[in-house]
This record gives C-alpha cells, sequence and structure tokens, in this order.
C-alpha cells in the first residue's frame, strides 16, 4: 500500500514539481502586490412571522471595506452574496439589535475587512395593520391646446393599505403616480399607480382607475357625407342620408385618416315599426375627438 502510494507520488515528479513551483510563485506574487481597498455591498434580508414587520427604515444593503490584492478583489465584486439572513421568525413586537461582523461576509486569505456599514441596526416589530384610505388624484402638465378635462373620477376613491401599525395610523390620504395631461385627447379610463414608497405602506389589493372626461373646445377639420347606418330589424328610410361630423384632431392625423372608419349610427333595435326622431351617435378612431355632428338628430321610418 506504501509503495503504491509512494509510485503514484513520485510519477512523472518533474512535471508535479513544476506546477508546485508555478502554484507558489504566482500565490507570492498575487499576496505581494500592492493593496487595495473596495467597497461589497450584500444584500439583507429581514426574515419575521407573518403577523409582524419592521415599522422602522432598514437598509437595503450591508457595506464592506475591503482590503488586499486587486485580482482577489475583483473577484468577490463581480461574484454574487446570497442575502445576510436576520432570522427573527420568533420575534415579538418591540425593539431588536442586530450586529454584524468580518464573518457576514465571504473573503479569501490575504483580504480583510476593514470597516462595516452600518455596523449593527435596530428594528422595531410591530403588527401588520390594513386600513382603507382615500385617494387623490395627482396630475402633471396641462391639456394640449384645444382640449379641456372636464371630469376626472377615481374608481374606487378609496384604497386599502397594509404594513406596520404605526405606519398605517399616520397615513391620511395617499396620491396616485402623476397622471400627464399632455397627451391625453379623448375621454379614457385606466389603472393607476400609487406614491406610496416613502409611507413605508404597501397597496393590499387592486390599484384603482382613473377615467378623465376629455371635451374639445373646437373643430379643427370636418368630414362630410358621413354614412348612417340604422340598426333595426326593420326595413329602414332614413330622410338625410348623410350627416356632417366637426372633429378636433392633429393635421397628421387627419391627412392619413380613414374615413371607411367613420360612421354615423342610430339604435333602434327593439322599436316597433314607425316614424322616429332619433339622435345620431357617431364613430371615430381613437385619435380623432368628436365635436358636433350635423344635424344632430335625423327622422328614420321603420316599415
Amino acid at each position: 500500500m506504501v509503495e503504491r502510494f509512494w509510485h503514484i507520488l513520485t510519477q512523472n515528479s518533474g512535471t508535479k514539481l513544476i506546477s508546485v513551483i508555478i502554484a507558489v510563485v504566482l500565490w507570492v506574487v498575487v499576496l505581494g502586490s500592492r493593496n487595495v481597498e473596495v467597497v461589497k455591498e450584500v444584500p439583507l434580508e429581514i426574515i419575521t412571522p407573518a403577523e409582524l414587520v419592521p415599522a422602522n427604515d432598514i437598509p437595503e444593503k450591508i457595506a464592506f471595506r475591503l482590503s488586499g490584492p486587486k485580482a482577489f478583489l475583483r473577484t468577490i465584486l463581480d461574484r454574487h452574496d446570497d442575502p445576510i439572513r436576520v432570522n427573527l421568525a420568533g420575534g415579538k413586537p418591540g425593539l431588536v439589535t442586530y450586529r454584524f461582523f468580518s464573518d457576514n461576509i465571504r473573503v479569501p486569505i490575504g483580504v480583510k475587512v476593514l470597516s462595516i456599514n452600518p455596523t449593527a441596526i435596530l428594528i422595531k416589530l410591530e403588527y401588520v395593520k390594513r386600513r382603507d384610505v382615500p385617494v387623490r388624484a395627482e396630475f402633471r402638465g396641462s391639456m394640449a391646446e384645444g382640449y379641456r378635462l372636464v371630469r376626472a373620477e377615481l374608481k374606487p376613491p378609496v384604497v386599502r393599505i397594509k404594513g406596520a401599525e404605526s405606519r398605517v395610523d399616520s397615513v391620511t390620504e395617499v396620491q396616485t403616480l402623476p397622471v400627464e395631461l399632455g397627451s391625453v385627447r379623448q375621454s379614457m379610463e385606466r389603472e393607476v399607480g400609487l406614491d406610496i414608497a416613502r409611507q413605508g405602506v404597501q397597496v393590499d389589493g387592486p390599484l384603482p382607475r382613473i377615467a378623465l372626461e376629455v371635451e374639445p373646445l373646437s373643430a379643427n377639420y370636418r368630414i362630410k357625407n358621413v354614412d348612417i347606418r340604422v340598426l333595426s330589424s326593420y326595413k329602414s328610410r332614413v330622410e338625410e342620408k348623410t350627416v356632417t361630423v366637426l372633429v378636433r384632431a392633429n393635421p397628421k392625423d387627419l391627412k392619413n385618416l380613414d374615413k371607411s372608419l367613420v360612421y354615423a349610427v342610430v339604435d333602434l333595435r327593439g322599436k316597433p315599426k314607425g316614424s322616429y326622431l332619433e339622435p345620431v351617435k357617431v364613430t371615430l378612431p381613437d385619435h380623432v375627438s368628436w365635436v358636433k355632428t350635423i344635424p344632430e338628430k335625423v327622422n328614420i321610418t321603420l316599415d
């Protein structure tokens, strides 16, 4: 057994000796090179019971100032480190102090931890609370020339938030993220985000939607001879064959307007035979705003 081991050890001994010498030389060169300093940030993760959350601001990362050979430090900076996990799963409401040490980060021989920032954190644990608070719409800019904002409505006007009890109690209202008005040229409804990150709470449920009712102040284009479509199970006779539609839109959009997408509709479904004077509803592409229809009502006979 000993002879076999010795044979393996001495086999190709020249090559092995050269490899050892090269490794030692490289190690000495690396360790003997001029030391540099870098800062490595490691993510921080706080583990708490489901019913408790931190009520104060906690840093997202811990910064370690390191000193050592440049090659070693480059490897440390490039690698992905797992978070430093502060396990408070068995914690109770109150204050907890957690300190950080050099062994919170893995470093090779030759690298020193010079400092840690912060060296300790204070964690205030509180029970989770949920509450409905009003929402206020925040706008940015002004309406484009020729348009005005008739109405803005949040649906619903309140939102449910959750977080540490003291933080939830301090919130009297939340604002939406700014809604840009400059690009709004027609009525619309969409989901809107909330500006709550600085209040230290979260949304507990769906985000509200904002409905904007927009009205053009004047027309800048006239679409003539718009066909009228009558919706009915009976045959219909329309006294006015077409209508004229006054609209507002950008000149570029008007130049490329597909007039097949512009038509007038009169809905008489469910109505019996007879004569009617009914309003006309005009269908337009999204980028074109309706201002007025001439005439606004048409005479129709159902046979």
